[in-house]
């Protein structure tokens, strides 16, 4: 394919230009139809977005991890100092969220601001790529789901990074679009500055960047342009020296985390097969691409509750609608090949270069790590609409038809997760038990916390004006040879709990693994028969009388929980069953 920019001359190579005036996208002399309904979506992406946002619900369990060190770091810190729980982040992200910390507080609204202004950010600049690149249904479509994308309106209000590196992936491609025609040197300084600035804010914005330049290069090369190519380098240089500045003294200084490679490969499947040696990882060539559409795009319906036998069966195929979005998307590569060649490289080298480096385990090619790709992915998107309706010009109500049926997974989706918060992507409340213990809290009690709830203990503790100050328990399964030797050396722990009144049990049942460790090991510790917190329970009901309790939810294993021993029952010889507290969450 690169011999067509060689074969196609600088004239006939012309920067894309927006439909004629006869069918411009969005005239200006009246609102349509379609410009009202680019507002609404717009007005519903925001209003979702800031909905979740005052939701304030607790921090996930990798927010914690992250956030652990952003309260308590200073500015230098952050960009030199290992982080707790091996966490890291782009130095940009970094900084800006602790600024927010300095002015608004420790608590999660304070962490996520920075994310959610990234988000509406997001919506601004593709909103204008888009009715740049696309016409007027193509741009209502790639934006709408861009505003209504279930795992993008997540991350929007998340207190990681990756909205900041959405953002940049969008702004990358706008400033492509705003710089690449332009061969002044002031225009080129520009572009250079504001793309090795997007660098220190994303550490994915590289694949984006990587590609402009390869594709621009590769035009003027192969026409054989070589002052062109020269103008072209300047930006491209500065691209390069602010890469690896950044490499050098803050990217190469992060610890090598093959646990985390195995985490990865094991958990997720994150990595390309290369080559493939079997049917199974050739499969993987087909899914994983296919999966772009749950996240980023959201545009498969979710089949769980009163939908959950379809999930089984044959025909979920059918039911979730996958094949709408996919098919729409190939039509988008194939028109903008023909429309536009150097966008078309542009948009898919960034996908091809990800896998790449998924194949060499460098990079995972799985969920919040390819959410910089929907821009990308929009835009083939919105251009297969464009194309559709072209075919269809005279059939506007099948049109119609089709648009609904694209639609129908993101209202669906999105509706129900406002509708029950329990839904929206990873809801824990790691906050509750910690909260409720402090309500309940009286002097002389003890709280314990167990290994795999201490990051929540710790975020908690710096971030609301908890009462207590808890006991932490030591994570010893690695030092163990099994159940019993854990038992054994965890007796310290449980003999300094004797002798008070009151003790509080605070312990995640689900979480058997913290950050570090390998999958599944030791072997001992992850079978169904041993749960280290129910043997734990079991002791301390030894010592005394369980009286209170609390559960996050219910009805999914309730992992967060809090429970109450009251270790002197002869003083309390009434008799009842556990006051049992079977909450939601807690309210702030």
């Amino acid at each position: 394919m690169l011999a067509n920019f060689k074969s196609t001359s600088s004239a006939t190579l012309p920067a894309w230009r927006p439909a004629s005036a006869a069918s411009r996208s969005f005239p200006r002399s009246r609102p349509d139809a379609a410009r009202l309904l680019l507002a609404l979506v717009l007005a519903l992406g925001v209003g979702v977005r800031l909905f979740h946002y005052f939701d304030n619900r607790s921090f996930f369990i990798d927010e914690i991890y992250l956030n652990v060190n952003t309260i308590k770091l200073g500015f230098w810190e952050l960009a030199t100092r290992p982080f707790e729980y091996e966490q890291k982040a782009p130095i940009g992200y970094l900084w800006a969220t602790r600024l927010c910390v300095l002015l608004l507080g420790k608590k999660e609204m304070a962490l996520r601001l920075f994310p959610l202004l990234c988000g509406l950010g997001t919506l601004a600049v593709f909103t204008s790529l888009a009715r740049h690149y696309l016409q007027t249904w193509g741009a209502v479509v790639a934006v709408g789901v861009l505003a209504l994308s279930p795992p993008i309106i997540y991350h929007s209000v998340e207190a990681k990074q990756y909205s900041t590196e959405l953002l940049m992936a969008t702004l990358a491609l706008w400033l492509y679009w705003k710089f690449h025609a332009r061969t002044s040197l002031g225009a080129l300084l520009t572009w250079g500055v504001l793309g090795a600035a997007v660098l220190w804010f994303s550490f994915s914005a590289i694949f984006v960047l990587a590609s402009i330049a390869s594709v621009i290069s590769a035009r003027w090369l192969f026409t054989t342009r070589w002052r062109k190519l020269a103008l072209y380098l300047i930006p491209f240089s500065l691209w390069l020296i602010s890469f690896a500045v950044q490499y050098y003294f803050i990217i190469s200084k992060y610890p090598q985390s093959g646990w985390l490679i195995d985490f990865f490969a094991k958990v997720y499947d994150g990595f390309m097969p290369l080559p493939p040696t079997s049917l199974a990882e050739l499969k993987w060539y087909g899914q994983r691409p296919y999966n772009l559409l749950v996240h980023p795009l959201g545009l498969l319906l979710t089949l769980d509750g009163e939908l959950a036998a379809w999930q089984s069966s044959p025909w979920r195929y059918l039911f979730k609608l996958g094949w709408l979005p996919a098919g729409l998307v190939l039509g988008g590569l194939a028109g903008l090949l023909r429309r536009h060649r150097p966008l078309f490289f542009c948009l898919l080298l960034p996908l091809l270069l990800t896998l790449l480096a998924s194949g060499m385990r460098a990079y995972p090619f799985y969920g919040r790590f390819t959410l910089f790709l929907a821009p990308a992915l929009l835009l083939f998107l919105g251009e297969g609409v464009d194309g559709l309706r072209k075919l269809l010009a005279r059939r506007r109500e099948l049109f119609g038809a089709v648009l609904a049926l694209l639609a129908l997974p993101l209202l669906v989706n999105t509706g129900r997760q406002l509708a029950d918060r329990d839904l929206f992507m990873n809801y824990e409340d790691n906050r509750g038990p910690l909260l409720y213990i402090n309500q309940h809290y009286q002097p002389g009690d003890v709280v314990y916390v167990f290994w795999n709830m201490t990051h929540a203990y710790q975020y908690y503790k710096a971030a609301y004006p908890l009462r207590y100050t808890a006991r932490q328990g030591r994570n010893l399964k690695n030092e163990a040879t099994g159940p019993a030797d854990f038992l054994r050396r965890m007796q310290p722990e449980l003999a300094a709990l004797r002798g008070n009144k009151r003790v509080w049990f605070v312990f995640d049942y689900l979480n058997r693994n913290t950050i570090g460790e390998y999958v599944q090991q030791p072997a001992w510790y992850h079978t169904q028969y041993f749960y280290a917190t129910t043997e734990v329970q079991r002791q301390l009901g030894q010592l005394g009388r369980r009286v209170e309790e609390y559960h996050s939810k219910p009805y999914n294993h309730y992992p967060h929980t809090a429970v109450l021993y009251e270790l002197n029952p002869e003083q309390h010889r009434a008799q009842g069953q556990v006051k049992a507290h079977w909450l939601m969450g807690y309210p702030n």
